[in-house]
Formats: C-alpha cells, structure tokens, sequence
C-alpha cells in the first residue's frame, strides 16, 4: 500500500536550502519518509531534467511524489526550461504533456493535475499512470481549492483504494491548529466517498516569515502545533492513516524576497519548537549565535547528523561550518525533518545509519 511504513511527508520546493538539507540527511531517515517535490527550475540550467538529477542527488534510489510548482514566477519563457514547465501545466488531452514528462522519470510518484478538468479527463490521466504502474496522488491545497472537487474524488474513488494517497496543503499559517476547522471538514464532507483505508497527508507551517523581533542573549523559542493538529483531527476522523506532513520547516514560494542580507542567525529545531539565535543589539555574527545555541538547554549534539555538526563547526570557525544565510537554512532542514522522521521513535545510535555524509 502507499506510504506503508512511512511516518513523514515533506513538501519540498526544489531549491538550494532544501536540498542541500534532503541530501545530508541519513539514509535510515530517508527511509521513513516520502517527499512531494514541487517541479520547478533549477539554478540557471537548461532543462528540468536537470530538477530531477538534483532531486535523485538528494534522495536515491527512492521513490517520491512529484507536483508542478504553482507558486513559482515565471520571469522569461524564452528559457527552455521555464516554457518546458508552462507546457506541463497545460491541460490539453488530459494534461498530456505532464503524463509524458513522468513517464520519463520512473521514480516519480505523480501528483494529478486536476485543473479544469471533468472526472472522465481525470481518470484518463489516473489510467495513464495506473498502466505505469506508479502510485499516484490527489494534492489539494488550500489557498487554491479545486473548483470541481466532486469530479476529482468521483475519479479517485472510482480508480481503486490501494494505490493512491492523498496531501491536503494547508500552506503557511501562523498557527497549524487554525486549520483544523478546514481539514476535518475537507475529510469529512468532501472526501466522504473516498475509501477510509487510503491515506491523507496533513500539510502545513507555520515558520515565521520574518525575524526582526528576535534578538536576545539566548535562543528564542518559537513552538509549531503542527502535531497536535494532526493527533486532534486524527480524533475526529475514521480514516485508518492520516500522517504527519509539513515545509521541512520552510514556506512556499513567495512573491519578492529580502531587500537586504537578513542578519546573521542560527535557527535550531526540536521536536516542536525552533529555537532563533538572533542579537542585532549585540551585533551577533554566526559564531556568536552557533555559540548561544550549543550552550543552551535545548541543545542535544548527540543526533549524529549533519545539521547539528555544521553549528558545532560554526562555534568554533563559522568558516567551518554555517557562513551564509542559506547555510543556516539547509541546517535548520536536515536536523527538522531528521526529528520529524523520528518523532516518536526511540533514538537511533549515529553508528547505525547506512550512509555517511561527508562536506
């Protein structure tokens, strides 16, 4: 069955912070998860083949679901690359061009493009991957939810139960439990026809979007309810498996960015909270918050993984270890999603993980 033994579904953009993140994680926590990539550019390359060679650099010999990304800005469709994926979102015969581009990439797990279509063009495109033999996925979203819902869970329900899951994206919230209101009623009235035994991903995050009131001799410390949402619509739902799902402690794609370099800071993540090392006062470098971090009660060393190692470097040299924004951002990702994967497990030893890392 999809998702069988599988505890943690990421929704990952394809970019540099993410990857870098993905791709230093253990392969025993790779193991207990299956990221939704979302299709988009990679850094000035010339194809989106280029997308899935990172994709695959990251995460092995593994399956994956994959989704169009809706939130990226196209800036100029005379790159190859960028037409290539306005062509993928068309809808002509029943978004041809997409069922094509996975037939390509056979550890794709596709996630439906349901735009606009009736549920007899969506059973096409079920089909089209049914005889690929891929598992595949219904993704709706929230800031977008699908005009034509009925179609799209009558074509679901009538594809068969044991080879599709389903992701409901919440996108960025500043608090995950204000969504429960929308998840258990999408469950409970809109995916009522959809057999109890497949699978729902709950998705969101709730990382801050900006950190100018962070600035404190020690870690601030900002805690996620993401899993208390799930254990409280998990309560109020018949399904047999609804898993856990977020950002891998990032946000989608937004319009825009910074209009200067963000201050130097360490970000370091718990279980259910993020702890910001940030002192504009004190004029805190990476060292000086790497510092704060490894000294504060939060702070484990003990995980084994790359993330808490680039922060341990950073106290000593940030040239050893997190020098750029970016860097703080990949760390912050390996060490989340490394205790998402985890969350509830017993502790692993480090000398059991199968694969090593290496800068």
């Amino acid at each position: 069955m999809v998702l069988e033994n599988k505890s943690y579904v990421p929704t990952l953009a394809v970019r540099a912070s993410e990857m870098n993140g993905l791709e230093f994680l253990p392969g025993a926590t790779k193991d207990l998860m299956i990221p939704c990539f979302l299709l988009a550019p990679w850094a000035n390359s010339n194809s989106l083949g280029r997308t899935i060679t990172r994709i695959q650099r990251g995460f092995p010999n593994r399956p994956y679901f994959l989704d169009i990304d809706r939130d990226y800005q196209f800036t100029n469709l005379e790159s190859e690359t960028q037409r290539t994926l306005a062509q993928l979102m068309d809808p002509a015969d029943c978004f041809g061009k997409w069922i094509a581009f996975v037939r390509e990439h056979e550890r794709v797990w596709p996630c439906i493009q349901s735009r606009g279509q009736s549920e007899a063009e969506i059973r096409t495109q079920i089909e089209a991957f049914q005889v690929l033999e891929r598992p595949y996925c219904m993704r709706i979203v929230r800031d977008r939810f699908p005009e034509n819902i009925e179609d799209i869970v009558d074509a679901f329900a009538a594809g068969g139960a044991a080879d599709f899951a389903i992701i409901l994206e919440g996108g960025w919230t500043r608090d995950p439990l204000s969504l429960a209101v929308w998840f258990d009623g999408v469950i409970a009235g809109s995916l009522q026809a959809i057999d109890a035994t497949v699978p729902i991903v709950l998705s969101c995050t709730s990382i801050p979007k900006m950190f100018t009131s962070f600035s404190a001799d020690e870690p601030t410390t900002v805690p996620f309810n993401n899993r208390q949402l799930l254990d409280q619509v998990a309560r109020n739902s018949n399904r047999a498996r609804i898993i856990y799902g977020d950002w891998g402690s990032t946000r989608p794609r937004e319009i825009g960015g910074f209009a200067n370099r963000p201050l130097d800071r360490v970000d370091y993540p718990t279980e259910r909270t993020w702890h910001i090392a940030r002192n504009k006062e004190d004029e805190w470098d990476f060292r000086d918050a790497a510092l704060a971090t490894v000294n504060s009660p939060e702070w484990d060393g003990n995980l084994g993984i790359w993330g808490e190692e680039m922060i341990q470097n950073t106290a000593i040299n940030e040239e050893l270890g997190i020098d750029t924004p970016q860097k703080n951002v990949a760390a912050r990702v390996n060490i989340h999603m490394h205790r998402q994967a985890f969350y509830g497990r017993p502790p692993i030893d480090p000398i059991a993980f199968d694969e090593d890392w290496e800068d």
